[in-house]
């Protein structure tokens, strides 16, 4: 992906009322940056079908969803769809399909409805199954709900874990402030009695303000201060509390442990948020490499 461009996109939709909030907000980006969205339909396949008549069932299955989707994004375009919109239909497992999508072909970015009807799943495993591909993507997720950000991007909120690495959250942060021209706003929680100044969450805020500040985005910080409450909690109130257009957040690193700090802290925020998420793809160097052009400098080795 070039500097500041969302090139190509991908969006599962179920084909339900919500999906329109998920490709609405592709559309978006469409046309800010000439984006190519691949729209992708996943068809449940019935488990009771035995395996002499799958080949017949997949293309039924297929046809019959591929109706559906051009149906769907017709309703989008005045009835003709453009080029720059791809259509997908596949029969499976509906994350498995998407993780496997993501993993075989190139995308800059996924946008998907974090409310989409997943036909045969309990409330509780598709609740799961939102928190997987967001998690395990190997590019960034843009995640909405009931809001979508139609009319521009200007602010953006930034929970920022003072106990993990940033480097990656810092150098996002200033890729989208320059890219939508939006400011930057910094949240952080401060749970120990200790003068603030002193406190490890203002100097890492601070850090991180000045760095993002030196390459000419807007950045302002605010630390919550509430003794012994949950970090993760302070951090949720604090985020309702405060306008922003979408949320920036890191939860990726941990994946290999299971509900650690901030694999928590991202499923409160896809669960608890009505804002679009912006969340980090798995930690991959070669992509982190080719997107990010901010130079590492001592200063954020020795602090982040």
């Amino acid at each position: 992906m070039r500097a500041n461009r969302f090139e190509r996109i991908l969006v599962p939709v179920s084909l339900a009322v919500e999906s329109a909030t998920a490709f609405k907000q592709a559309l978006y980006f469409r046309r800010m940056f000439k984006s190519q969205i691949v729209l992708l339909h996943v068809v449940q396949k019935p488990g009771t079908i035995s395996n002499a008549f799958q080949p017949s069932l997949k293309n039924s299955l297929q046809g019959r969803g591929m109706v559906r989707l051009i149906r769907f994004a017709k309703m989008h375009f005045r009835g003709r769809i453009p080029e720059d919109i791809e259509l997908k239909v596949e029969i499976g497992n509906y994350v498995n399909v998407i993780k496997s999508t993501i993993n075989v072909e190139k995308f800059d970015l996924v946008i998907l409805n974090r409310s989409n009807r997943i036909d045969g799943l309990s409330e509780k495993y598709k609740r799961n199954s939102i928190d997987q591909i967001v998690r395990e993507s190997r590019c960034p997720v843009l995640s909405v709900n009931d809001r979508w950000t139609g009319s521009g991007i200007r602010s953006i909120q930034v929970p920022v874990d003072i106990a993990k690495h940033s480097r990656d959250l810092l150098n996002w942060s200033i890729i989208l402030g320059k890219t939508f021209n939006a400011r930057i706003k910094l949240l952080a929680a401060l749970t120990v009695n200790i003068e603030l100044t002193r406190s490890l969450a203002y100097k890492k805020t601070q850090i991180v303000k000045d760095l993002i500040e030196r390459e000419g985005v807007e950045c302002s910080v605010r630390i919550v201060e509430k003794e012994n409450p949950e970090r993760n909690d302070i951090l949720l109130e604090g985020a309702k509390k405060t306008q922003a257009d979408i949320l920036l957040v890191q939860g990726f690193q941990d994946l290999m442990f299971s509900r650690t700090h901030s694999e928590r802290l991202l499923s409160e925020f896809l669960h608890n948020s009505s804002r679009p998420i912006f969340s980090l793809g798995i930690k991959d160097e070669g992509f982190v490499n080719d997107l990010l052009m901010v130079n590492a400098n001592e200063e954020l080795k020795s602090c982040l």
